[in-house]
């Protein structure tokens, strides 16, 4: 079994229809939903995060526009990993 990795997903949606980054961000997890748990979702209205685990294969394919700092996915940042 692969290692899963941890990353956190922010995507802007200013406008009343969903932007192109929350789109693919839906699409990307209905691609992977076999191999790809969510552990977290918050939206603050426009701004969407997304607590991902999931293979490096499925976490390679997210652009780093859309990656985001986090104690989720960089502990040792926040004084909490290794």
């Amino acid at each position: 079994m692969s290692q899963l990795h941890r990353l956190t997903i922010f995507a802007d949606d200013p406008d009343d229809a969903l932007s192109e980054d929350v789109l693919w961000v839906r699409a990307w997890l209905e691609r992977w939903k076999r191999k790809v748990h969510v552990a977290d979702y918050s939206s603050g209205g426009s701004e969407h995060l997304w607590d991902i685990e999931g293979p490096e294969e499925a976490i390679a394919e997210v652009p780093a526009r859309l990656r985001c700092c986090s104690k989720w996915a960089n502990p040792e940042i926040f004084g909490d990993g290794p």
